[in-house]
């Protein structure tokens, strides 16, 4: 695979309460990538390239990851979103497409839900919606994942984990269920990259405070879903990781939904299929915004 270069500045944004660490790359319509836990804005780096030739792409590092500053609260997606939300606003822009991966799509969805009218796209990435998905995702009894209880205890995650960070970002990435399907596609210098992330003063709390806060978030996302998501919405998963089952989960969410399945991917999709990821934003960006009723499952061998 050979990913192009694209120019890219990175800035330092401050905003109320909270500074960005963003990239910003290419020219044209904007679009705002929003990364997974526990990465950083360094997860979108094979697909920025790809799409910098038709957009502006926006990549910051969430609130309290990477070199964003790491406030004491406010790790719940609608605050999160609503310093996203300010962020594209002083960058000059009224509308964008979204999309976001991971807990970044829990992000997106709590950003579009809030400013409808301001997202002509949608796009989550193995993403699960707190208080719209399944609950089982989240009880290892019932074949969900252990990390989702842990990475919400007070206290001990952090006691337990630092001074470990690489151990733990490995046994994360590399986990048999979800994990990477080709572990070459995260390699010792990204590892470096978000072992520095975890590492810095609070690091880790702030990582672990957005699963702390999904109760807050599974409450706020009940509310937003009286009515459906009018925003066009697309729904990605991989077929080594959660599969369709993300499309399941949050069937009935929006008005207008697509539905793709990429193979040969485990649950960290943009860093393993970033050419087949990027078809897909592509395909799905160049569709009407107008809300119509749509029911598209694509896979991509």
């Amino acid at each position: 695979m050979i990913i192009p270069e694209a120019t890219t500045t990175q800035e330092r944004i401050r905003l109320d309460g909270c500074t960005l660490n963003c990239g910003i790359a290419g020219q044209g319509p904007p679009v705002l990538l929003l990364h997974g836990w526990p990465q950083t804005s360094h997860a979108w780096r094979k697909v920025v390239p790809l799409l910098a030739p038709s957009y502006r792409v926006i990549v910051p590092d969430l609130p309290g990851f990477g070199d964003s500053s790491h406030p004491a609260g406010g790790y719940d997606k609608k605050t999160v979103a609503t310093i996203l939300h300010g962020l594209i606003r002083l960058l000059g822009h009224e509308q964008i497409r979204l999309v976001g991966h991971d807990v970044g799509g829990q992000v997106a969805y709590a950003y579009a839900a809030q400013w409808p009218a301001e997202v002509s796209h949608l796009s989550l990435i193995e993403c699960g919606i707190p208080g719209i998905m399944n609950e089982s995702v989240a009880n290892p009894l019932q074949g969900g994942s252990w990390h989702y209880a842990f990475n919400m205890l007070p206290d001990l995650p952090e006691s337990l984990v630092t001074g470990r960070e690489r151990a733990f970002l490995r046994y994360v990435l590399l986990r048999d269920k979800v994990g990477l399907f080709d572990p070459r596609a995260i390699n010792d210098d990204d590892l470096d990259v978000y072992e520095a992330g975890l590492s810095q003063p609070g690091g880790l709390r702030s990582s672990f405070g957005y699963y702390r806060s999904l109760p807050q978030d599974a409450l706020d996302n009940r509310a937003w879903t009286s009515a459906k998501l009018k925003v066009p919405t697309q729904v990605i998963g991989a077929a080594q990781a959660y599969g369709n089952g993300w499309l399941e989960s949050v069937r009935g969410m929006a008005q207008q939904m697509d539905s793709v399945l990429i193979q040969r991917s485990g649950h960290y999709v943009p860093e393993e299929q970033p050419e087949a990821l990027t078809e897909h934003l592509l395909r799905f960006f160049n569709t009407s915004s107008e809300v119509t009723p749509l029911s598209k499952s694509q896979t991509l061998l």
